[in-house]
């Protein structure tokens, strides 16, 4: 499997090295901005259950509308601050790491659209596994188990080739759509890679919410400050790391076609 990694269009070992030695030199200003994300989730869904059963719509619209801003904002200043990082640049101006409203309501839209894709690909699920119900497979099963397993791969496999789709937002200032299509781009052929980065990146997570559900509160809040301190720093690095080599060696066009690109 190794040597498989070695012999990819990026080399794995190799990024992931190198990551971890910009985040050992430079771990404070990505951890963070981590570490603010990790806040800023978790105010949110604390003062969501807090002011759940109120009546005080405009400050729970105003509350959404910061929450919203603040966690997709330093997403993008995270990804600009690992960008810079991997180009060797440590020092930049404070302007270069603010995102533009442009690149902000791109990146809130990719995020609304995949989660619509999400639905629509569970519904279309739902759709071709109906008759099983004729071969005596339950519903609950049907629709707890088996439709969402099938949205959960497919949907991963879409999230792999446009994960780069914020660094072409942020590094080219492209719009989303174009972003997602240089992003299916420079993926293909790297798929097998992504997704064992993104086994790793999952397995962690995974820990963690086997740990909640069974009721290991200890043990999840070990996962989740290693997920916040450890595994999230490192993947931005990581990712960005990747992004440059890949465009480094990247021999398509500024702006290709989608379908050509998928497979």
């Amino acid at each position: 499997m190794l040597q498989y990694l070695k012999e990819s269009t990026f080399k794995a070992n190799d990024v992931v090295l190198r990551a971890l030695a910009l985040l050992k030199n430079h771990y404070f200003s990505i951890a963070g901005l981590c570490f603010l994300l990790f806040v800023t989730s978790n105010l949110s869904s604390y003062l969501a259950m807090t002011l759940s059963d109120t009546n005080a719509y405009a400050i729970k619209a105003l509350l959404c509308f910061i929450f919203l801003t603040l966690f997709f904002g330093t997403q993008l200043v995270l990804i600009k601050r690992s960008l810079l990082l991997a180009r060797g640049i440590e020092h930049a101006d404070f302007k270069d790491y603010i995102p533009s409203t442009k690149q902000f309501f791109n990146f809130l839209l990719g995020f609304i659209l995949y989660s619509f894709l999400v639905g629509l690909v569970y519904l279309l699920s739902s759709i071709i596994t109906f008759p099983l119900l004729y071969l005596d497979v339950d519903m609950e099963t049907l629709s707890l188990e088996i439709n969402p397993f099938i949205t959960g791969i497919i949907m991963l496999f879409v999230l792999i080739r446009i994960t780069f789709f914020p660094y072409f937002m942020v590094d080219k200032k492209f719009h989303l759509f174009r972003s997602c299509r240089l992003s299916v781009a420079l993926t293909k052929g790297n798929t097998i890679s992504l997704l064992l980065l993104f086994m790793v990146i999952g397995m962690a997570y995974m820990l963690q919410a086997s740990c909640e559900y069974l009721d290991y509160f200890i043990i999840a809040k070990a996962f989740s400050f290693i997920n916040t301190f450890v595994i999230i720093p490192s993947v931005s690095l990581v990712m960005a790391v990747a992004y440059h080599d890949m465009m480094k060696d990247y021999q398509g066009g500024d702006d290709p076609e989608l379908l050509k690109n998928i497979i």
